[in-house]
């Protein structure tokens, strides 16, 4: 079993940051003796927030520097600062200062919440789409937009970043753990032995089960030492970067050549349906998104198929509506409109809100390309791929009007 990360809360709001200091330390040390008793390294520590409080916030530079300092002081990788736009939005200054203080911060992940489970903040989603924007238009080839992202319907305890934040009163952790190696190791088997999709699907059933069981077990046992609450894990098929395991792969090995071609919903439906089915049979709390997450720029059997065409923001987000995390890291031309932006998260936070399921944006504008163009980033665990582009739209169309601001999607009669 392979673990991407242990993710862990503090109600950073509640108490001085230097309260949680030994907690997390205890935390670090938990995890780190039970992952080596078992035989697993995890990839990552992270700290999660609240949101921002909205009644008299303190100054961002000051929550920053009290999450940077706190995650420093315990050895935590980075931290994440959501902000709740799903009722009033902050006031406009601190919209404007958020790219400044996430370019200025590498540990700084930036969640930006539009929608609940129940409705659309429609009227704040151009803000979050702004901020967005002027990130990539500061940050250059550098592709700092893969540490903020747009998010509908993700509950407290996520531990994938930048989707995640905290709830309650004392600290808690979740695990996010990548079953795709394996996976694709099965698919491949059966590929090569011609199994019915129903046999592949039962045999994906108990490996995944069997995973989760043992995680479930590790993380009982990181709580019971540090005395940091367990919420659950997410146990979505999620890429191994830097040429390890691919999400395309997998697709691949099971039908559709290339991955984004017809076929793909359906390979997708069938992945997640077998994960849930595993949550079930193997008894063990879930968190977060738990399905196949579709990070183009991590994955390189996503670039590849990218680069052969498989693909579009229009395919991404029907792939959403079966799959993890939503439109997640996936480079757009720079000069994108904020409209397109917009009505892209109108379209997935729907989605999210209609089925209810939890679903992000994560996009990588770059300055001065075009679709189709091959993006040059400076980030080491990225794959090279071609710039996606939007559809045909009117770039001056206006997003929704202020009184559709708290807005339900339409229900079916």
């Amino acid at each position: 079993m392979k673990i991407r990360a242990f993710t862990v809360g503090v109600p950073l709001f509640g108490a001085p940051a230097p309260t949680f200091v030994e907690p997390l330390k205890r935390f670090r040390e938990a995890v780190r003796r039970q992952c080596a008793a078992v035989g697993v390294q995890p990839l990552q520590l992270r700290l999660t927030l609240p949101p921002l409080p909205r009644i008299d916030p303190p100054p961002l530079k000051d929550v920053a520097a009290r999450a940077h300092q706190l995650a420093t002081s315990a050895e935590i990788a980075c931290y994440c600062l959501p902000v709740d736009l799903t009722g009033e939005p902050p006031a406009a200054a601190v919209m404007e200062a958020l790219p400044e203080l996430l370019l200025s911060d590498p540990l700084m992940f930036l969640n930006l919440m539009v929608a609940d489970k129940e409705r659309i903040a429609a009227g704040n989603v151009d803000a979050a789409s702004r901020v967005v924007l002027e990130v990539a238009r500061h940050s250059g080839n550098r592709g700092e937009n893969f540490r903020m992202g747009v998010s509908a319907a993700c509950g407290p305890g996520t531990p994938y970043f930048p989707f995640s934040r905290h709830a309650g009163d004392a600290p808690a952790f979740s695990i996010a753990s990548v079953p795709t190696p394996e996976v694709l190791a099965l698919a491949r088997r059966a590929r090569q032995e011609q199994w019915t999709l129903d046999a592949f699907r039962d045999r994906l059933v108990d490996l995944l089960a069997e995973q989760m069981r043992a995680i479930d077990a590790l993380g009982r046992k990181v709580a019971e030492e540090s005395d940091v609450a367990y919420l659950g894990l997410d146990s979505s098929y999620a890429p191994v970067p830097s040429g390890g395991a691919s999400v395309g792969d997998v697709l691949e090995a099971l039908g559709p050549r290339p991955a984004g071609a017809p076929g793909s919903v359906f390979i997708t439906s069938v992945l997640t349906d077998a994960l849930r089915a595993a949550a079930h049979r193997a008894r063990v709390p879930t968190v977060g998104f738990n399905g196949v997450m579709y990070a183009l720029t991590e994955d390189h059997g996503l670039a590849k198929a990218n680069d052969d065409g498989a693909f579009s923001l229009e395919k991404f987000a029907l792939l959403s509506a079966v799959c993890g995390c939503g439109v997640d890291m996936i480079p757009v031309p720079g000069d994108m409109a904020s409209t397109d932006l917009g009505g892209l998260i109108l379209d997935v936070a729907t989605l999210a809100v209609r089925i209810g399921k939890p679903l992000g944006v994560r996009v990588l504008p770059v300055p001065g390309m075009v679709a189709g163009d091959m993006t040059k980033l400076e980030v080491d665990m990225l794959s090279p791929t071609r710039v996606v582009g939007p559809g045909a739209s009117d770039a001056s169309a206006p997003l929704p009007c202020a009184m559709w601001r708290y807005l339900r999607p339409p229900r079916s009669a």
